[in-house]
C-alpha cells in the first residue's frame, strides 16, 4: 500500500503544483485571490519583489541571447543585494503578461512566494545554490550556431559553386553551366500541405534509385527529408515551396548533396564500397584462413610448404552471427589448398579433410595444426549433408593436444564441440550438445582398450563436456598398459 500511496502522491504532484493561482492586479501579486506581495517593473524586462507592506527583497531581470534569427535563449538574473544567481525562464503559464508568467514560475517552481508572501526564508537557499552562468552559456552557444551557420552556408555554396544544381524542362536536374549541362536525376513536383501525408517532391537518380521525398515540416520554410536507405533530415530552404517554384529543387537538391546523397551514379557506387567494407569486416572477423604461411602434410607423409588457405565458415557481411549453412550441404572446413611460388611458377594443390592429411599455419607466437578427420557424432550434420547428395562428413579439427597416440581436437567454428581420436580408430569421437550420460558412455565404449579410463568415464562423473576433463582423459589414456 505504501508503494501505491507513493505513485499516486507523484501523479498528482503536478496537478497540486500547478493548480496555485497566481495573478497581478495593479502590481499587487495575488495567491490564490489574496494579495501577497508587490511586483513593480520601473523599466523594460526589469522586476522589483516587494513585502506587500512595501520592503523591497529581490529584484529580477529578463534576458535573453539569440541564438538564431527566429531562436531565442532567454534567461533570469535574480539577487537580493547580496547574492545573485541565474534560472532558466520558462513559461509555466498561458498569459500576456511576462510578470505573470515570471511570478507564477517563481511561486510554483522555486516556491518563493507562497501564501503568506514572498518566502524569504526558501529564497536565501535559492540564491545560496550555485549555478552556471547562463548568460556566458547562452553567447558561448550563439557563437557555436553562428559559425556552424557560416560553415554550412559555406558549404552550400561550394556545392552550388560545383554543382549548380537546378530543373530542366522536363523534370531532369541538371549539374553544370549551360555549355556542359548533365542529367543528374529527375524530380516530381506534387501539391503538398502540413495535413498530408504526401509528399511535396521526389527525386530519382540515373539508376531508378527514388532518392528521396520530401514532406512538410515545422515552420513556413522548414521540411523534412526522408531518404531510400532509411535517412531522414530537415532543412530551411530559402523560402516556402510551390510546385511551380522550379527554384525551390535548387534548394533539395543542395542539401542532398551536403548529406551525401549526390544523384547520378553514386548510390550504386556508395553501396558498392559499403558491400566492400562489410567483406573486408567479415574477413576481418571471421577464423578463415587467406593466404598464412604454413605447410600440409599428406597421408604418407610428404610435407608441402606454401601459403595455407581453407574456408572454416561463412562471411558474416551482415552480422546476423550464421557461420554454418543452416540447408544444404556444409562444404566448409573440408578443403586446405597450399599455394607454392617458386623459380618454376606457381603451384597450387588441394588437401580434402577425409585423405589423411593435416596442416599446420605459422605465425610469429607459433603454430596452429588441423587434422582431416571422420567422426562418430555429428547426426544433424550428417542428414543435412545427404539430403543435399553429399556424402563427405570429414573436415578439418584444431588440435589441441597430443600424445603418443591419442589426440584432442577442438571445432575450429563451433567451440564448443571436441573431438577425441586414437591412433588405432579411423574415425574420432565426437563430444557435441549431447548429454554429459549419453556422451560419457560413448566416450567409455571408444576408449574401452583403456579399462582404468573407460571406467572412470563410465561413472558418469566426469564432465566430458569439460576441456580440462578431456585432457585428463587422454593423459591417462596415453599412459595406460595395454
Amino acid at each position: 500500500m505504501k508503494n501505491l500511496h507513493s505513485i499516486f502522491a507523484f501523479l498528482l504532484l503536478p496537478i497540486f503544483l500547478f493548480s496555485q493561482k497566481i495573478d497581478i492586479k495593479k502590481e499587487k501579486i495575488q495567491y490564490n485571490e489574496k494579495e501577497v506581495a508587490v511586483v513593480k517593473s520601473p523599466y523594460l524586462d526589469h522586476y522589483e519583489y516587494y513585502t506587500i507592506t512595501g520592503e523591497k527583497v529581490f529584484e529580477l531581470d529578463l534576458k535573453g541571447v539569440g541564438l538564431t534569427a527566429d531562436e531565442m535563449l532567454f534567461y533570469m538574473t535574480i539577487t537580493d543585494g547580496k547574492k545573485t544567481t541565474q534560472i532558466p525562464y520558462e513559461v509555466t503559464i498561458n498569459s500576456f503578461k511576462v510578470s505573470r508568467i515570471i511570478t507564477h514560475q517563481l511561486a510554483v517552481k522555486h516556491h518563493l512566494i507562497d501564501e503568506k508572501g514572498i518566502n524569504k526564508e526558501e529564497l536565501d537557499k535559492f540564491l545560496s545554490v550555485e549555478r552556471e552562468n547562463l548568460g556566458e552559456k547562452y553567447l558561448a552557444m550563439k557563437m557555436k550556431a553562428k559559425e556552424e551557420q557560416n560553415t554550412k552556408n559555406a558549404k552550400i555554396s561550394s556545392v552550388i559553386s560545383i554543382y549548380n544544381p537546378r530543373m530542366g524542362k522536363s523534370g531532369e536536374v541538371l549539374y553544370g553551366n549551360a555549355y556542359n549541362a548533365r542529367i543528374a536525376g529527375y524530380v516530381k513536383l506534387y501539391t503538398c500541405d502540413a495535413f498530408t501525408s504526401n509528399p511535396c517532391m521526389e527525386v530519382w537518380d540515373l539508376d531508378g534509385i527514388k532518392v528521396a521525398q520530401m514532406y512538410p515540416a515545422k515552420g513556413m520554410k522548414n521540411y523534412l527529408v526522408s531518404t531510400y536507405d532509411g535517412r531522414e533530415f530537415t532543412f530551411e530552404a530559402s523560402r516556402p515551396y510551390a510546385p511551380s517554384d522550379y527554384v525551390f529543387v535548387t534548394d533539395l537538391v543542395v542539401n542532398l548533396i551536403l548529406n551525401d546523397y549526390k544523384l547520378e551514379h553514386y548510390e550504386n557506387y556508395k553501396r558498392a564500397e559499403l558491400q566492400n567494407a562489410k567483406i573486408k569486416d567479415a574477413v576481418a572477423r571471421s577464423i578463415n584462413l587467406y593466404d598464412v604461411p604454413g605447410y600440409a602434410v599428406d597421408k604418407k607423409g610428404k610435407k608441402y610448404e606454401g601459403n595455407l588457405t581453407i574456408w572454416f565458415e561463412k562471411l558474416d557481411v551482415e552480422r546476423t552471427g550464421e557461420k554454418l549453412p543452416e540447408i544444404g550441404a556444409d562444404m566448409y572446413g573440408q578443403q586446405v589448398t597450399v599455394k607454392t611460388v617458386n623459380n618454376l611458377g606457381s603451384f597450387t594443390r588441394t588437401f580434402n579433410a577425409d585423405s589423411g592429411a593435416y596442416f599446420c599455419a605459422q605465425f610469429n607466437d607459433g603454430e596452429d595444426c588441423y587434422y582431416g578427420l571422420s567422426v562418430k557424432g555429428e547426426l544433424m550434420k550428417k542428414l543435412q549433408n545427404f539430403g543435399d547428395l553429399h556424402g563427405n562428413n570429414s573436415y578439418f579439427y584444431k588440435l589441441i593436444e597430443k600424445k603418443n597416440n591419442i589426440m584432442l581436437l577442438q571445432d575450429p567454428v563451433e567451440l564448443q564441440k571436441y573431438v577425441v581420436k586414437v591412433n588405432n580408430q579411423s574415425m574420432g569421437q565426437m563430444i557435441d550438445n549431447r548429454s554429459n550420460d549419453k556422451l560419457s558412455e560413448k566416450l567409455a565404449e571408444y576408449l574401452k582398450d583403456c579399462k582404468k579410463i573407460s571406467d572412470e568415464i563410465n561413472d558418469k562423473t566426469l564432465d566430458v563436456k569439460s576441456e580440462d576433463n578431456l585432457k585428463y582423459i587422454i593423459d591417462e589414456y596415453s599412459k595406460c598398459q595395454k
